[in-house]
């Protein structure tokens, strides 16, 4: 019965170094997968960050004429906005021109109407110095008499 035990335990040896082997084998082959797969995903990923550089520099190239092209939109908004107040100036510049003429017109005429009226004092004094003196004549006359 001994030599059966001994016969027993020795043919389990071998069935134990073939599965561990096996096992050992399936696990350096799903390492091997593994290293495979986290190469290719790196190469992968490598690639994407390359290629992400790439599209994020022609998005800035990009960005930078609409940036102009908003700028110019602004800028034209801006112009529309100055001729516009440019316009009214110009209009508020003829309205107090013609303000001007106006009044220098109207100035002109007063002082017309002043030298008239200077000119018909001058003549009412003129008349009354010779009343006055028509009369100092007249009294004059009258009182050597």
């Amino acid at each position: 019965m001994r030599s059966a035990r001994r016969r027993d335990s020795s043919i389990i040896w071998p069935g134990f170094v073939d599965a561990v082997t096996t096992l050992l084998m399936v696990l350096m082959f799903v390492l091997t997968i593994f290293t495979i797969m986290q190469s290719v995903l790196r190469d992968q990923i490598t690639t994407q960050d390359t290629e992400l550089d790439a599209l994020t520099v022609q998005v800035a190239d990009l960005a930078r004429p609409l940036g102009w092209t908003r700028a110019a939109t602004d800028l034209e908004g801006q112009v529309a906005a100055l001729r516009t107040g440019l316009a009214a100036a110009e209009a508020e510049g003829e309205r107090q021109g013609a303000l001007i003429a106006s009044l220098t017109s109207d100035l002109a005429a007063r002082e017309a109407e002043l030298a008239d009226a200077t000119g018909r004092i001058t003549d009412f004094e003129a008349q009354v110095a010779a009343l006055l003196l028509e009369r100092d004549s007249a009294a004059g006359r009258g009182g050597s008499a």
